[in-house]
């Protein structure tokens, strides 16, 4: 009974590294590409360095596993892809939400959420099968074995949830800052679009996630002259409420000529009013989150105190009349 135990523990706890050293490999191996094409589109700029992309001299081993198990993974994830349905366009929100942005983000994400628990689960049942006689041990196993499987396709979700919430939180953090640069460069007499270029530049260092958010809204706006697409596209990636009304302040300033640093400075006020409720919030919880540490800790230095005496006398008068 303990031995399968064991053995089902770590062909989970193998299957789990498995797919987190897979994703993290086509990740790095996705990001490694992208910069590629880049630089080559950018050196040639001419479709034949896209071509040349693809063309990698004297490639490791490790490299042709990669590009070889890369492959393998969106191919199976383009025909698995079918089953989202029409989840696909909400889960490829909640990935470019989440940072990734890759072209092929939903096919490996398809692959993952449906391939390894399935494969997991076979693995496990033919090995439940062949090492263990049928009976109540046996049922255990495989009830082990489907939760196994269940929480491979749960940690999925969990994971890209838990990136989602980091980098959204970054975001929020650094909101604030954004909103003060844009305030000073808009009064400083730059428009609308050299201020927010100018101010994503300036917090490509401190705060990278939103000045490049940033950047690409500037350049869907300057590419398509198509404001509203890009402020909604915005709120697709960040979907937060200060971004929410940051992006209809810009939407109110371009169509009815409101002034952009009039606009800004109205903005900022109210975030600053947000802030300060936000703290007075969390200031007006503090006396129910001391109410346990006061009863738990405090009380009973008081009950001793002012209850050790007067058990101390009554203790010397019982042993006085004994």
């Amino acid at each position: 009974m303990s031995d399968g135990l064991l053995q089902v523990f770590w062909l989970a706890f193998v299957g789990i590294s498995t797919a987190m050293l897979a994703l993290t490999a086509l990740l790095h191996s996705e990001r490694q590409r992208s910069q590629r094409t880049a630089r080559l589109r950018r050196a040639n700029g001419s479709t034949q360095a896209r071509r040349g992309a693809g063309v990698a001299p004297s490639r490791g081993v490790i490299s042709n596993f990669t590009a070889k198990l890369r492959h393998i993974v969106i191919t199976v994830g383009q025909r698995l892809s079918v089953v989202l349905g029409g989840e696909a366009r909400e889960t490829a929100a909640e990935l470019s939400s989440a940072g990734y942005r890759s072209r092929d983000a939903l096919l490996i994400y398809a692959f993952l959420k449906t391939v390894l628990p399935l494969a997991a689960l076979i693995v496990g049942t033919i090995r439940v099968a062949l090492t263990t006689a049928f009976g109540v041990d046996m049922v255990i196993l495989m009830a082990i074995v489907i939760a196994s499987a269940l929480a491979l396709s749960k940690g999925v979700d969990y994971f890209v949830g838990m990136r989602r919430k980091q980098r959204l939180d970054r975001i929020r953090a650094s909101f604030p800052d954004m909103l003060e640069l844009i305030v000073i460069t808009s009064e400083a007499g730059l428009g609308p679009q050299p201020a927010l270029q100018r101010v994503a530049h300036e917090m490509s260092l401190a705060h990278p996630e939103l000045a490049r958010e940033l950047l690409q809204m500037v350049s869907e706006m300057s590419m398509t002259n198509d404001f509203r697409g890009a402020y909604e596209k915005l709120n697709t990636r960040v979907p937060l409420p200060e971004v929410g009304v940051f992006t209809q302040t810009l939407d109110q300033s371009d169509r009815y000529g409101t002034p952009f640093s009039r606009a800004m400075r109205t903005l900022i006020i109210e975030q600053r009013g947000n802030r300060l409720m936000a703290i007075e919030e969390k200031a007006a919880r503090l006396p129910v989150l001391m109410t346990l540490p006061l009863i738990f800790c405090i009380m009973p230095a008081v009950f001793v105190v002012l209850v050790g005496p007067a058990g101390l006398s009554v203790f010397d008068n019982i042993i006085a009349g004994g």
